[in-house]
């Protein structure tokens, strides 16, 4: 099978410092890709939206994070990090870590 030079090659391991362009050389990539792309903010012409397109997907995944202003939080980031480079125990793991936290919250409150 040759090689489709419009695809991004996957350069393991990814990082907070890589950009959603070099994540979407893989499945998850992709998808969080389109997730971003879907919540740009609407504006007057195709070419515009291309543009800021272009500019979200070539951000560090670092950066996208400190501008979300709390829509895009670290564990996320870190979970499509962990996916991509192949490594779905650690999301496993945070998930689970966020739940208790969850739980714990939520017997606070129960106890008030």
């Amino acid at each position: 099978m040759p090689h489709d030079p419009n695809q991004p090659t996957i350069v393991r391991p990814f990082s907070r410092k890589s950009t959603v362009l070099e994540l979407a050389s893989t499945v998850p990539g992709r998808a969080f890709k389109a997730l971003i792309v879907r919540q740009l903010p609407p504006v007057a012409t195709e070419k515009e939206r291309q543009e800021l397109e272009d500019l979200t997907v070539g951000l560090p995944l670092e950066t996208l994070v400190e501008l979300s202003e709390g829509k895009l939080t670290w564990g996320i980031a870190d979970s499509v990090v962990d996916l991509a480079n192949r490594k779905p125990h650690r999301v496993i793991h945070r998930g689970v870590g966020a739940g208790a936290g969850a739980l714990k919250k939520v017997a606070r409150k129960v106890r008030r």
